[in-house]
Protein backbone atom coordinates (compact mmCIF):
# COMPACT_ATOMS: atom_id res chain seq x y z
CA UNK A 1 0.00 0.00 0.00
CA UNK A 2 1.40 3.44 -0.48
CA UNK A 3 2.38 5.64 2.38
CA UNK A 4 0.40 8.44 0.74
CA UNK A 5 -3.74 6.45 0.10
CA UNK A 6 -5.27 6.94 3.10
CA UNK A 7 -6.41 3.96 5.32
CA UNK A 8 -10.12 2.65 3.98
CA UNK A 9 -12.66 2.93 6.62
CA UNK A 10 -13.46 -0.94 6.83
CA UNK A 11 -15.60 -1.87 9.42
CA UNK A 12 -13.28 -4.56 11.64
CA UNK A 13 -15.74 -6.36 14.00
CA UNK A 14 -19.03 -7.61 13.88
CA UNK A 15 -20.04 -5.91 17.19
CA UNK A 16 -21.72 -8.89 18.69
CA UNK A 17 -18.83 -9.09 21.52
CA UNK A 18 -19.83 -5.33 22.34
CA UNK A 19 -22.44 -6.13 25.12
CA UNK A 20 -24.10 -3.66 27.13
CA UNK A 21 -21.78 -5.11 30.30
CA UNK A 22 -18.87 -4.20 28.24
CA UNK A 23 -19.99 -0.80 27.24
CA UNK A 24 -20.97 -0.27 30.57
CA UNK A 25 -17.10 -1.04 32.16
CA UNK A 26 -15.73 0.96 29.60
CA UNK A 27 -17.98 3.59 30.46
CA UNK A 28 -17.45 3.15 34.21
CA UNK A 29 -13.30 3.23 33.65
CA UNK A 30 -14.03 6.54 31.69
CA UNK A 31 -15.49 7.91 34.68
CA UNK A 32 -12.63 6.56 36.99
CA UNK A 33 -9.87 7.97 34.15
CA UNK A 34 -11.48 11.28 34.27
CA UNK A 35 -12.04 11.74 38.46
CA UNK A 36 -8.00 10.52 38.64
CA UNK A 37 -7.35 13.31 35.94
CA UNK A 38 -9.37 16.02 38.13
CA UNK A 39 -7.66 14.42 40.80
CA UNK A 40 -4.19 14.46 39.89
CA UNK A 41 -4.27 18.13 38.35
CA UNK A 42 -5.65 19.14 41.63
CA UNK A 43 -3.14 17.97 43.47
CA UNK A 44 -0.38 19.23 41.19
CA UNK A 45 -1.95 22.32 41.43
CA UNK A 46 -2.46 22.98 45.53
CA UNK A 47 1.83 21.48 45.41
CA UNK A 48 2.14 24.42 43.08
CA UNK A 49 0.49 26.61 45.72
CA UNK A 50 2.42 25.02 48.82
CA UNK A 51 5.77 25.43 47.14
CA UNK A 52 5.12 29.24 46.47
CA UNK A 53 3.78 29.59 50.18
CA UNK A 54 7.05 27.89 51.58
CA UNK A 55 9.44 29.41 49.02
CA UNK A 56 8.86 32.22 48.62
CA UNK A 57 8.91 33.20 52.36
CA UNK A 58 11.85 31.28 52.65
CA UNK A 59 13.75 33.39 50.19
CA UNK A 60 12.58 36.61 51.59
CA UNK A 61 13.55 35.93 54.84
CA UNK A 62 16.93 34.63 53.86
CA UNK A 63 17.19 37.57 52.07
CA UNK A 64 16.03 39.86 55.12
CA UNK A 65 19.29 37.61 57.30
CA UNK A 66 22.13 38.53 54.46
CA UNK A 67 21.31 41.99 54.30
CA UNK A 68 20.83 42.47 58.31
CA UNK A 69 24.60 40.14 58.70
CA UNK A 70 26.55 43.21 57.32
CA UNK A 71 23.92 45.81 59.03
CA UNK A 72 25.92 47.22 62.38
CA UNK A 73 24.24 45.30 65.26
CA UNK A 74 26.84 46.50 67.81
CA UNK A 75 24.92 46.29 70.75
CA UNK A 76 20.96 45.91 69.90
CA UNK A 77 19.59 42.66 71.39
CA UNK A 78 16.41 42.43 70.25
CA UNK A 79 17.41 43.54 66.62
CA UNK A 80 20.03 40.36 67.04
CA UNK A 81 17.41 38.34 68.44
CA UNK A 82 14.71 39.18 66.06
CA UNK A 83 17.54 38.40 62.83
CA UNK A 84 18.00 35.42 64.70
CA UNK A 85 14.54 34.35 64.96
CA UNK A 86 14.19 35.18 60.71
CA UNK A 87 17.24 33.29 60.23
CA UNK A 88 15.80 30.32 61.99
CA UNK A 89 12.86 30.32 59.81
CA UNK A 90 13.98 30.69 56.65
CA UNK A 91 16.50 27.44 57.28
CA UNK A 92 12.75 25.68 58.59
CA UNK A 93 11.04 26.68 55.34
CA UNK A 94 14.18 26.04 53.32
CA UNK A 95 14.74 22.78 54.55
CA UNK A 96 10.57 22.14 54.11
CA UNK A 97 10.67 22.99 50.69
CA UNK A 98 13.72 20.45 49.81
CA UNK A 99 12.17 17.71 52.15
CA UNK A 100 8.60 17.79 50.64
CA UNK A 101 9.43 18.32 47.13
CA UNK A 102 6.50 19.97 46.19
CA UNK A 103 7.59 21.34 42.65
CA UNK A 104 8.95 17.58 42.15
CA UNK A 105 5.60 16.16 43.37
CA UNK A 106 3.19 18.73 41.04
CA UNK A 107 4.87 17.62 38.10
CA UNK A 108 4.60 14.06 38.69
CA UNK A 109 1.18 14.98 39.29
CA UNK A 110 0.53 16.92 36.39
CA UNK A 111 2.14 14.05 34.27
CA UNK A 112 -0.64 11.56 36.08
CA UNK A 113 -3.17 13.93 34.80
CA UNK A 114 -1.67 13.85 31.52
CA UNK A 115 -1.74 10.52 31.59
CA UNK A 116 -5.14 9.92 32.77
CA UNK A 117 -6.49 12.66 30.17
CA UNK A 118 -5.26 10.51 27.27
CA UNK A 119 -6.69 7.18 28.35
CA UNK A 120 -9.70 8.88 28.90
CA UNK A 121 -9.42 10.40 25.30
CA UNK A 122 -9.20 6.96 23.85
CA UNK A 123 -11.95 5.55 25.95
CA UNK A 124 -14.51 8.38 24.48
CA UNK A 125 -13.35 7.69 21.25
CA UNK A 126 -13.93 4.10 21.22
CA UNK A 127 -17.41 4.74 22.87
CA UNK A 128 -18.15 7.35 19.93
CA UNK A 129 -16.95 5.18 16.54
CA UNK A 130 -19.66 2.50 15.42
CA UNK A 131 -19.37 -0.53 17.00
CA UNK A 132 -18.31 -2.40 13.64
CA UNK A 133 -15.17 -0.14 13.94
CA UNK A 134 -14.54 -0.63 17.59
CA UNK A 135 -12.68 -4.01 16.82
CA UNK A 136 -12.62 -6.83 19.33
CA UNK A 137 -13.94 -5.38 22.92
CA UNK A 138 -11.74 -8.34 24.82
CA UNK A 139 -8.82 -6.46 22.50
CA UNK A 140 -9.97 -2.74 23.64
CA UNK A 141 -10.58 -3.60 27.27
CA UNK A 142 -7.48 -5.22 27.67
CA UNK A 143 -5.55 -2.71 26.20
CA UNK A 144 -7.71 0.18 28.10
CA UNK A 145 -6.60 -2.03 31.87
CA UNK A 146 -3.29 -2.67 30.96
CA UNK A 147 -2.78 1.18 30.42
CA UNK A 148 -4.75 2.50 33.54
CA UNK A 149 -2.40 -0.25 35.93
CA UNK A 150 0.83 1.42 33.97
CA UNK A 151 -0.60 4.64 34.86
CA UNK A 152 -1.79 3.72 38.40
CA UNK A 153 1.85 2.26 38.95
CA UNK A 154 4.02 4.93 37.93
CA UNK A 155 1.30 7.60 39.33
CA UNK A 156 2.14 9.30 42.53
CA UNK A 157 -0.60 8.41 45.45
CA UNK A 158 -3.43 10.77 45.51
CA UNK A 159 -4.40 11.67 48.96
CA UNK A 160 -8.04 9.62 49.94
CA UNK A 161 -9.64 12.90 50.48
CA UNK A 162 -9.04 13.92 46.80
CA UNK A 163 -10.06 10.87 45.43
CA UNK A 164 -13.42 10.84 46.90
CA UNK A 165 -13.85 14.34 46.46
CA UNK A 166 -13.22 13.78 42.59
CA UNK A 167 -14.54 10.32 42.66
CA UNK A 168 -18.40 12.03 43.81
CA UNK A 169 -17.90 14.70 41.34
CA UNK A 170 -17.62 12.16 38.43
CA UNK A 171 -19.84 10.00 39.80
CA UNK A 172 -17.61 6.43 40.61
CA UNK A 173 -19.03 4.06 42.97
CA UNK A 174 -16.58 1.56 44.69
CA UNK A 175 -17.21 -2.14 43.38
CA UNK A 176 -19.70 -3.98 46.67
CA UNK A 177 -17.55 -6.85 48.14
CA UNK A 178 -19.21 -9.87 47.53
CA UNK A 179 -20.44 -12.03 50.23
Amino acid sequence: MDPATPIQNVPTSNGRDWTAHVVQLLEDWHKRCYAAQHAHYATADMCRLLNYLVGVPAVIFASIVGTAVFADLADDTPRRFAIASVSILAAVLAALQTFLRFSERAASHATAGDWYSAIRRDIEETLHLPVEYRGSAKDCLDTVRKEINRVAQDAPELSVRAWKREAKRFGVTEPVELP
